[in-house]
């Protein structure tokens, strides 16, 4: 008998194809001459109708059979077999491919993430390469697997090592600095004498024409002396005009009113002062008297500005120096940020004297001197 799948003889009695491994019963079947007897008298009579004698059909048959049956049983085994083992080579011991995949999600999960990735991959084609019977490329699957997954875990310790150095390396430079901000900022609070000599230096010198107690009502901006309420012909004299961006000069002022106005100087300073209309008429701004000034210490930081009010009081100037020009103040306030201390003419309130505090220097941030009569 011949195997019907791989062509190959089958001995009496054998319950399976030697060749293929197929059951005798699916794979059996005749190789009588009586199978095939129409084909060989169909061969024979074409052959001798075209002229040819009947033995050469004879051995066309014979060559044919011969030549199929050798060339397809050969060919067919070699083909069959490796693929019908499960996928692999005869004498080949099977790749898991799970230790692969196991190994290749830890990397990806502790190490490295693009190249466990590429690791997973290839573990999962060992498997479905072995079944197909290709077990070469199965093998070159766990090779690659193997190899990613070592440079994955290798490089993600490279990095887990460099970034322990980093992070102990900005550790002790941030402890450092951290060590330092007490003397940095005493430096800040405590400045030498280098640098109190030339706050000293940088404020202004009083003239003679301003008054010792504040209820002279008189301010020198730069060298000149204003005395509260004065016109707005005298804040010009000194180099200051009005701001009309702020107010323009038709601004009407109602009467027993006062509006805040800005004058600039031709350095682009900047002084907020009280007009005020002590009229029973409405007035232009521009013909309202000058009845207070309000300076902070923005106003003259760049030092090209001085402000001195009366008893050579001005911005950075000592609480102990303010107290001592202008005695006991009738209202006092202290808070988390500012001291203010306020004094009264008369218990008048537009004729006042206003001074604030820094709550932490204790040194003059801000000041207003008012003198009018309104209501």
């Amino acid at each position: 008998m011949q195997c019907k799948f791989c062509r190959g003889d089958i001995p009496e009695g054998a319950k399976v194809c030697p060749t293929c491994g197929t059951p005798v019963e699916n794979a059996a079947q005749e190789n009588s001459a009586s199978n095939q007897p129409e084909a060989e008298n169909n061969s024979y009579n074409y052959q001798f109708s075209n002229g040819q004698q009947p033995n050469n059909g004879q051995n066309y048959n014979q060559g044919y059979n011969q030549g199929y049956n050798q060339g397809s049983n050969q060919g067919y085994n070699q083909g069959y077999n490796p693929g019908y083992n499960n996928g692999n080579m005869p004498g080949e011991k099977p790749i898991s491919g799970t230790p692969y995949m196991i190994f290749s999600i830890l990397c990806t999960l502790l190490c490295c993430l693009p190249l466990g990735i590429v690791g997973i991959v290839y573990a999962a084609k060992i498997n479905s390469l072995q079944k197909i019977g290709d077990y070469a490329g199965a093998k070159e699957a766990a090779k690659k697997a193997k190899l990613f997954t070592i440079i994955g875990a290798v490089g993600g310790l490279i990095i887990s090592i460099i970034y322990l150095a980093l992070y102990v390396f900005a550790g002790d430079a941030t402890s450092d600095i951290v060590d330092d901000i007490p003397a940095i900022v005493e430096d800040i609070e405590e400045p030498d004498d280098a640098d109190e000599a030339k706050e000293e230096a940088s404020k202004a010198v009083p003239s003679g024409e301003l008054g010792a107690a504040w209820n002279t009502y008189t301010v020198q901006i730069n060298d000149k002396v204003i005395t509260l309420p004065c016109e707005m012909k005298d804040l010009e004299a000194i180099g200051f005009q009005l701001d009309t961006g702020d107010k323009s000069a038709e601004y009407m002022v109602n009467p027993d009113e006062y509006e805040l106005a800005f004058f600039n100087d031709q350095y682009g300073h900047s002084i907020m002062f009280d007009m005020i209309n002590e009229t029973d008429a409405a007035l232009k701004i521009v013909d309202c008297k000058v009845g207070g000034i309000y300076i902070d210490e923005y106003d003259v930081e760049d030092g090209n500005l001085s402000v001195i009010f009366p008893g050579n009081v001005q911005i950075g100037s000592a609480k102990d120096e303010v107290l001592a020009a202008y005695g006991e103040a009738s209202d006092v306030y202290e808070g988390d940020t500012l001291h203010s201390y306020t004094w009264y003419a008369d218990d008048d309130y537009f004729k006042n004297c206003r001074i604030e505090l820094d709550a932490e220097t204790q040194k003059v941030s801000c000041m207003s001197l008012q003198c009018y009569d309104l209501y």
